[in-house]
């Protein structure tokens, strides 16, 4: 063995070790990596499922009436209906009130229709990730959003459409938080938020 060991080129045995190191780590990350993915598919599209209230107009709100679809007014009630939304979202009051806000110009534009926002049902048809990186994810997600409307002369109507949202995510506190949102629910009337 001794001899063996004499002959053997040192440089060999170097090399497969730092080739095996390799292959353990790239096999490593990638199990990691693929563990991540879906997890953050999940989440994104529970949060699209869950997002509904959103884009429901407030019960106790008089949505009919041109003068109270203003911000201090409509806000505040979509915030308190919103709430159990907070979960998904970064720990940051900002970050959570910008993605509620947005919702703002959905129902401007259905108040001017006279159209009352009353039900909603939103499908997830694709979850795509775009970017997943050091603890970050862009993510896209296709989805079938169903609205009822109660009109102002009390028929009910609804319009069923193709959404989607883009949603940044952040890996913080060893969870996947939303640090941005963003959903063409809010600009398919002609509006930007």
């Amino acid at each position: 063995m001794k001899k063996w060991w004499q002959h053997v080129n040192r440089g060999i045995i170097l090399l497969l070790a730092v080739i095996i190191a390799v292959v353990s780590y790239l096999v490593s990350d990638s199990i990691h990596n693929s563990r991540e993915r879906k997890e953050v598919k999940e989440i994104a599209s529970q949060y699209i499922i869950d997002s509904s209230p959103l884009f429901i107009a407030p019960s106790d709100f008089d949505f009919f009436s041109w003068n109270s679809i203003d911000s201090d007014t409509l806000l505040p009630a979509v915030h308190s209906q919103a709430g159990s939304l907070s979960h998904y979202f970064a720990d940051n009051e900002l970050v959570r009130n910008q993605a509620f806000d947005q919702s703002f110009d959905f129902f401007r534009y259905y108040s001017s229709l006279k159209m009352r926002p009353d039900k909603c049902t939103r499908v997830p048809e694709s979850v795509e990730i775009l970017e997943l990186y050091n603890g970050s994810a862009s993510v896209v997600v296709r989805s079938t959003t169903k609205i009822d409307f109660i009109n102002e002369d009390g028929t009910i109507t609804y319009e069923e459409l193709a959404t989607q949202d883009d949603l940044q995510f952040l890996y913080t506190d060893g969870e996947w938080k939303l640090v941005q949102t963003k959903s063409n629910l809010n600009i398919q009337s002609g509006y930007e938020f």
